[in-house]
């Protein structure tokens, strides 16, 4: 009982810390590191160890781990388990930035095979790379979790919308789109969001160097 409830626990953990394909990635190399793994990188000439153990990381959203046998590949073959880091999601677009009716909504897209009408009434977050020019080395990226609610895709009132319970179609660009806030006078800058949250959590980053002649910030 008490392997399954740390089983459990750990699998909550690693959960809660993987919002997204970059952030599980993050998460898996950690443990890694941890149980004595190295990272290897496409670029460089490997030179492996029999029973070493490795992994690769892709874009910071895809990773292979493998341990390196000893024995002949054709005799004793070898084992291969997959799975995905992504799951189906509303991801924000590069322009998202939308005013309406006085409030201020990020437009989104539809990834993966999503089920839409679960993403109403809820309360939503956002999380994932972002990335900025640096002072010092160019194009940088970092991983923000906001971690808390932050946004909603409200539904209609029924007298407004007496067919929502019946044949309810959603059109994605019009009725997906969260509501962050009320929109205050002139336009909202997601970016400038972005980069107070990117503050918040990488205190240590020069994120919002601004060179000569940027009107804002990378």
């Amino acid at each position: 009982m008490h392997d399954l409830t740390s089983f459990n626990q750990d699998f909550l953990h690693f959960l809660s810390s993987s919002p997204t394909p970059f952030h599980a990635v993050s998460t898996m190399a950690a443990q890694l590191d941890k149980a004595g793994f190295t990272q290897l990188f496409e670029s460089d000439a490997w030179a492996l160890n029999d029973k070493g153990r490795y992994y690769v990381i892709r874009n910071g959203s895809a990773i292979v781990a493998f341990t390196h046998g000893h024995g002949d590949l054709v005799n004793t073959g070898y084992r291969m388990v997959g799975a995905h880091t992504d799951s189906p999601c509303l991801r924000v677009k590069p322009q998202p930035e939308l005013n309406r009716q006085g409030y201020f909504q990020l437009g989104v897209e539809v990834y993966g095979g999503a089920l839409l009408n679960p993403w109403f009434d809820r309360d939503l977050s956002l999380a994932g790379r972002v990335s900025y020019k640096s002072a010092q080395s160019g194009i940088r990226s970092v991983l923000i979790d906001y971690k808390t609610p932050i946004a909603t895709v409200p539904s209609l009132a029924i007298h407004l919308d007496k067919q929502a319970n019946k044949d309810r179609t959603i059109n994605p660009q019009k009725d997906i789109p969260p509501i962050l806030m009320q929109a205050e006078k002139g336009s909202q800058d997601f970016r400038t969001l972005l980069l107070d949250r990117i503050k918040a959590e990488h205190p240590q980053s020069d994120a919002g160097y601004m060179s000569p002649g940027t009107p804002s910030p990378g």
